[in-house]
């Protein structure tokens, strides 16, 4: 449910954001059905391969946490139209103004807004939330979103007044950048600590479309309409996430009824589509999804560009989007995909050349070994890779092609799976020595300037695990930001391209297609770039 803004989230390969979004259920998972059978209770489920970290919306930053958050906390004043995705329109904030000066903004929020438990929700609240978040204490994983404000204050209980520090193209989407937590009942609790703070593992005071009803970890989450929801109560009885943990499991569950919603592996798409119970839908996403193998930059082995262009000849997307995506997807070279309008298709492509790959190799002194491990000083190139969920059968596969390639090259891949938490841990966790690459992905934002996260020193190692850095590329995006033209702001994202992909901190791979399976008896489904989910409230059971 959480509208994409600026704040990134990591991506399942195929299995991301949407997949945890679109459904729920009135019996819960201990409702069994039998094959192509209706849940007459009038909610719907979901089958999920990840399960959520926490309701805090400012400490996690994970595809699955965000999905549970934005079903019980609503977080625009602005929203995307979904017919023109360059378009904004009302959400919590009925109108707003812009100075002639393109600094200040001011919100009016909507007079309806009310928290789940009755109580006003204003621009105190929003206020208050701002506050917290800013605090370099607290932690937050997008801290660095704020730093062009030079204000945000609360003008009256209905008024948002945002300044900037300077005029940015990105301005608008800066000023709406805070998910309200409901200051009455956050005020007085901890606001990083679990145990001192039930809020943050139990909402009970929500401004989403649903509330928690339940949270049994690493089994399913149920949640309930918020009967105060500003757009409308929602039409299902009930929602509910049931976490599969593999996605043939889950495929398994659309298969049979027992869940109405489900993503599923592109191997399984053809049955999906032979499916009588269930509609595929199928959209190119605004965000541009795309996954990547990165480079742990802290490693002495990667830190010659001169290998990591190498190791990127040595992968064939080719084999990668016929064989383990079944052709939906499309090859990419840079950080941003074909669907921005940013798009720079001139960057170097480095196909496939593994005879090219081992002549840079041995260009940077990595020589074949007596085994045909390639050695320097010493040193065998011998790489470990981590990738993550391990029951996902997208990432387990590129993992082995990754390892496959990279032997016909002589360089040594250890192969280490994860379920998601520990994936992540394992990235982010000191003294990030003991992984040299990673399979990932990237659920993009749709203006390009957001993307600076994941290259910002800064942001090292939360959003930034691989410790890239580069001032010029930083330098770059700034000067983006603050470009009202977009063709000259095009100039500078080209620049921002080229530079990545000389740098190589990833092997960018591919942009994939979205599709998730829905079962026939749920109506009120709109598809759009921005997803399934947008309009959950108008989601019904026929």
């Amino acid at each position: 449910m959480r509208r994409n803004r600026f704040p990134l989230r990591p991506a399942f390969a195929l299995l991301a954001a949407c997949a945890m979004l679109v459904a729920g259920c009135s019996g819960g998972p201990q409702n069994e059905r039998g094959p192509g059978q209706a849940n007459s209770g009038g909610g719907i489920v979901v089958a999920s391969t990840a399960e959520a970290v926490s309701f805090h919306p400012y400490k996690t930053s994970d595809t699955a946490s965000g999905s549970y958050q934005g079903l019980v906390y609503a977080g625009s004043l602005l929203e995307r139209d979904p017919e023109n995705i360059e378009q904004f329109k009302p959400s919590m904030a009925q109108s707003w103004t812009v100075s002639d000066d393109k600094m200040t903004y001011t919100f009016k929020l909507r007079p309806d807004l009310v928290w789940s438990d009755g109580q006003p929700l204003t621009a105190d609240d929003f206020k208050w939330t701002f506050d917290q978040a800013s605090k370099p204490e607290n932690g937050w994983p997008y801290i660095t979103n704020l730093e062009e404000i030079d204000s945000y204050e609360a003008l009256d209980p209905q008024t948002i007044q945002v300044r900037l520090k300077e005029p940015l193209a990105v301005g608008l989407e800066m000023a709406d950048g805070i998910t309200p937590l409901p200051r009455h009942i956050w005020e007085s609790l901890d606001w990083n600590n679990p145990d001192q703070n039930p809020q943050i593992m139990k909402p009970t005071v929500g401004s989403g479309p649903f509330l928690l009803q339940e949270w049994v970890k690493d089994d399913h989450a149920t949640f309930v309409p918020n009967e105060h929801y500003y757009k409308g109560k929602p039409k299902l009885s009930s929602y509910t996430v049931r976490i599969a943990g593999d996605p043939r499991i889950a495929f398994q569950w659309l298969r049979t009824g027992e869940v109405d919603e489900s993503g599923f592996s592109p191997d399984d798409y053809a049955d999906a589509k032979r499916l009588d119970n269930v509609t595929v839908y199928e959209w190119w996403p605004a965000t541009g999804n795309w996954s990547y193998v990165g480079f742990n930059l802290r490693q002495p082995i990667l830190q010659d560009k001169q290998v990591r262009q190498a190791l990127a000849y040595a992968i064939d997307r080719k084999t990668i989007i016929d064989r383990v995506m079944y052709g939906l997807a499309q090859p990419t070279y840079s950080a941003y995909g074909p669907n921005c309008w940013c798009y720079n298709p001139d960057v170097p492509h480095r196909d496939y050349d593994p005879e090219k790959a081992k002549q840079m190799l041995d260009q940077a002194g990595w020589l074949p070994g007596a085994d045909g491990v390639r050695v320097k000083d010493g040193q065998r190139m011998h790489l470990r890779l981590l990738y993550g969920p391990q029951s996902s059968k997208v990432r387990t596969a590129l993992a082995s092609i990754v390892q496959d390639s990279f032997k016909q090259i002589g360089v040594e891949v250890e192969i280490t799976g994860l379920e998601w938490v520990a994936y992540l841990s394992a990235l982010k966790t000191p003294p990030y020595n003991n992984w040299d690459m990673n399979v990932g992905g990237w659920q993009a934002t749709i203006d390009p300037h957001w993307m600076y996260q994941i290259w910002s020193e800064e942001n090292i190692p939360d959003l930034n695990a691989g410790a890239y850095r580069n001032p010029e590329i930083e330098k770059l995006f700034q000067e983006g930001a603050r470009e009202f033209d977009q063709a000259k702001r095009k100039q500078t994202y080209d620049q921002i391209q080229q530079i990545l992909t000389d740098d190589q901190p990833y092997i960018y791979l591919y942009v994939d297609k979205s599709f998730e399976g829905v079962n026939n008896r749920i109506g009120g489904i709109k598809p759009s770039p921005l997803g399934l989910e947008w309009n959950i409230e108008e989601w019904y059971t026929r």
